[in-house]
């Protein structure tokens, strides 16, 4: 009788990895059902005294059934203590909202406060910024002794220094809590509560300062900033502190760009790779450490000060803390010679952090940085029996290592960096190749030399031009090659079923060298990639609708208009400023999010810059198919950059007027109604406007630019009840002379929409306006008030999206 050999996976090679995967479990049913703290802490002391029972109690009497009883209990309560840790946190770190609500009453005005000073850095924008927990607020003369966290930024004239630790008496201006202006804006507001800041201000000046700590990691990062700044060139000091210590804040935008499209952005993160490459000096004199069990003891002591140095001094981020511990916990194993599987020490790392810190489970840096171990734990042993025997050991057996691992990681964070950045490098290969081996010379000789700069002599700071000459060398090659326009791709991906397929394939590959599993594995990842499909036809079956946003870019229009045959149209680009312009502030973020590389179609209504502002940008970034403009000019420079840009790039202008069509989607039509032909021309540019009429199925959309008065009598005398619309833009921002009577008695429409900022020099929207579109509309939308305001319609009825 031949018998049949049945594999079966050695789970208890993992433990650390299984009891990491039941506590994610109970901290994501935690996180989704918001079940009541009390009744979860109930269950969790049932549970606890259940197994305890179970454990010493009925084993005695019956041990096999009692063994079996005790794991399962075991296991629900690490599940259910998972989930009290979770909402325990949450209860005391979060933020209530009614102090956030009673603070924005004292928008923009100045209170004196005191405190101590928790955390210092820098923002994106390079402003210092304080996280300061306050103990007395004195409000109205009286004091008003709640405790809080504000987020402060520091004025530039403000000449105190501050640093971790400092109790402080200082006056602060509160600012009005962020809310997000557009589907795809970083959510700000949600970010300070989930970091338990109640709200955030700028600290104004300081009155009284007496300092806590002598000594605190951020007086260190401080030194060593400037030892940066003394030692390199300018350009170059900014670089060395991003990837000595990951502080990104002097960056220019482009830089960041640069290196992201590059596929670079992770040296620049202080991961893994930075810890190796501080930790490797020490891993060539564990030798010596291994003759006595007191020497082991002083090596794991020396290596635990590094590790924990370091940590502190880059900010305890998830990647280092990561790093460390398995760093630490391999160490530890090697020096005492216990069991070291690499996928097990991942899990007690993980296991570790999430009991000290559940909510880092939902922070981007976390999912990147275990996401990435662990693909090249599973990945990697597999590949690496690609390279041949002779190159193992040598030269070109580490380069093909490099750029094997650079792939994995790319390929195997995938879904992650589309989910969160929607884009993803496609050299980031070549680029780790060139910069991965000059790294582990860079990182840890520039953090040697900064620190000990000043106990050396000047005549020793020669030595480190080749560090400078490495950090010229890798930022050379990040703007060479993330400078390219095919250096990344931008992408969107909302299917949750991609990660089915990214674990599958992950452990298919895995699974490779085992036999057994081989071809179950393969089952499991067709069977993904069947579901994924499944789930992108049906995405693309029920896409038989139009989708219109009303971006908010202030003061300006910007229309995007998404239609059921995939067509990307844009009435207006936003406005422009001396400091900015809505293109690289609102629409190519706007986008990039939603993975549009191409606009079909883009109609500028006049030649104001409130609604050409950011044209310029969008015409560098995106490809964009025709341009319908306005036949009203404009002696302006941005004006003619955008003719100019236009011709340059070869991209058709036409200037439409009233009883044309303009082509796009075949499902809906646009009906161009204004401008008027003629002899009699308006020489305002407002009443020269693009007018268009959107009809797709029974429901229409009108938009009218800035109209004013005299083309919207036109408009009205000439089209009279074809006017009428589900969906009106209010014309020029709801002013008075826009929206008139005239007009609005043929569109009489459910929705208006006006789109405006909060505050505006104008007296936008004007009151006999507001007044006109109450009356001739069921609903009033603005975006001063709302934000982006997103519309979409099947053919038969318009609905709002709440985004």
């Amino acid at each position: 009788m031949q018998h049949t050999s049945s594999y079966r996976f050695p789970a208890a090679k993992y433990p650390a990895v299984r009891l990491f995967l039941v506590v994610l479990a109970g901290t994501l049913t935690a996180k989704s059902a918001l079940a009541p703290i009390w009744l979860t802490g109930i269950v969790n002391v049932i549970l606890l005294m259940g197994w305890i029972c179970s454990e010493f109690l009925l084993r005695k009497i019956k041990p096999i059934k009692a063994a079996r009883i005790a794991t399962t209990l075991y296991l629900l309560f690490l599940f259910t203590s998972s989930s009290f840790l979770f909402l325990i946190r949450e209860y005391y770190h979060g933020v209530n909202t009614d102090l956030t609500e009673t603070l924005n009453l004292y928008a923009w005005e100045e209170l004196r406060v005191t405190g101590y000073v928790a955390k210092s850095g820098q923002s994106s924008t390079g402003r210092n910024v304080l996280s300061v927990e306050i103990k007395d607020s004195y409000l109205d003369g009286t004091i008003w002794p709640q405790n809080y966290r504000i987020r402060l930024y520091e004025n530039p004239e403000t000449d105190t220094e501050l640093f971790p630790g400092d109790r402080i008496e200082c006056t602060i201006r509160i600012y009005a809590f962020p809310e997000r202006r557009n589907p795809h804006d970083f959510d700000y507001g949600k970010w300070l509560h989930r970091n338990g800041y109640a709200t955030h201000g700028e600290l104004i000046a300081v009155h009284e300062r007496s300092p806590l700590q002598r000594f605190s990691a951020e007086r260190v990062r401080k030194k060593i900033r400037d030892q940066a700044e003394i030692l390199f060139p300018e350009q170059e000091a900014k670089l060395a502190k991003a990837l000595f210590l990951g502080y990104k804040a002097e960056l220019t935008a482009d830089t960041r760009d640069h290196f992201s499209k590059a596929g670079l952005s992770h040296i620049m993160a202080v991961s893994g790779l930075h810890v190796g490459f501080i930790a490797a000096p020490f891993w060539l004199i564990i030798p010596w450490f291994w003759r006595t069990r007191r020497g082991k003891f002083l090596g794991l002591i020396l290596l635990t000060l590094l590790l924990f140095g370091y940590a502190s001094i880059t900010g305890f981020s998830p990647s280092v803390n990561r790093a460390s511990l398995m760093l630490w916990l391999l160490t530890y194993g090697k020096l005492f010679c216990r069991i070291r599987n690499s996928l097990n020490l991942m899990g007690t790392a993980a296991l570790i952090i999430t009991l000290v810190n559940p909510s880092q489970l939902f922070e981007v840096g976390f999912q990147l940085s275990f996401s990435a171990v662990t693909v090249i734990l599973l990945v990697m042993p597999v590949l690496q029996k690609i390279i041949p025997q002779k190159w193992s050991y040598g030269v070109k057996g580490s380069l093909f290592s490099v750029v094997m691992i650079s792939i994995v990681v790319q390929a195997g964070l995938f879904p992650v960096l589309i989910h969160y950045f929607n884009e993803f490098s496609i050299t980031g290969p070549i680029s780790n190749t060139l910069v991965i081996p000059l790294l582990s010379f860079t990182v840890p000789a520039g953090l040697l030399a900064v620190l000990s700069a000043p106990y050396i002599p000047e005549s020793f700071h020669l030595l480190i031009l080749p560090v400078q000459w490495s950090l010229q060398w890798i930022a050379g090659v990040a703007e060479t090659i993330g400078s390219s326009k095919f250096s990344a791709l931008s992408l969107q991906s909302s299917e949750i079923s991609l990660f089915l397929v990214w674990i599958s394939s992950t452990l298919c590959l895995a699974a490779f060298q085992i036999p057994q599993l081989r071809g179950k594995m393969l089952i499991v990842f067709l069977i993904s990639i069947l579901i994924w499909k499944c789930e992108k036809a049906m995405s693309a079956f029920d896409t038989s609708s139009v989708k219109v946003t009303f971006l908010d870019v202030g003061q300006g229009d910007a229309i995007h208009i998404e239609t059921p045959g995939g067509y990307h149209l844009l009435i207006d680009a936003g406005r422009w400023s001396p400091l900015s312009n809505s293109g690289d502030r609102t629409l190519i973020p706007y986008f990039r999010y939603h993975g549009i590389t191409r606009l079909d179609t883009v109609i500028l209504t006049h030649p104001h810059a409130d609604h050409i502002g950011g044209m310029p940008a969008l015409m560098h970034e995106m490809q964009i198919g025709r341009i319908y403009q306005s036949d009203a000019t404009h002696n302006s420079l941005l004006y003619r950059q955008i003719q100019r840009l236009a011709e340059e790039l070869e991209i058709p202008v036409f200037l439409p007027v009233a009883g044309d069509i303009i082509e796009s989607d075949p499902a809906l039509r646009l009906f161009v109604v204004g401008p008027e032909t003629g002899p009699f021309r308006d020489r305002n540019p407002n009443n020269r406007s693009v007018a268009i009429k959107m009809v797709y199925g029974e429901t229409s959309f009108f938009f009218t630019g800035d109209a004013e008065r005299n083309q919207e009598r036109e408009m009205a005398n000439r089209y009279g009840d074809f006017l009428k619309s589900e969906v009106y833009k209010a014309g020029h921002h709801a002013s008075n002379t826009s929206s008139t009577e005239e007009i609005m008695r043929y569109v009489q429409p459910y929705y208006s929409v006006a789109s405006l900022s909060f505050r505006n020099s104008f007296g936008h929207p004007g009151r006999d306006a507001v007044n006109r579109l109450a009356i001739h509309s069921n609903e009033q939308l603005y975006t001063s008030l709302s934000g982006a305001v997103v519309l979409t319609s099947n053919g038969r009825r318009v609905n709002q999206i709440m985004w």
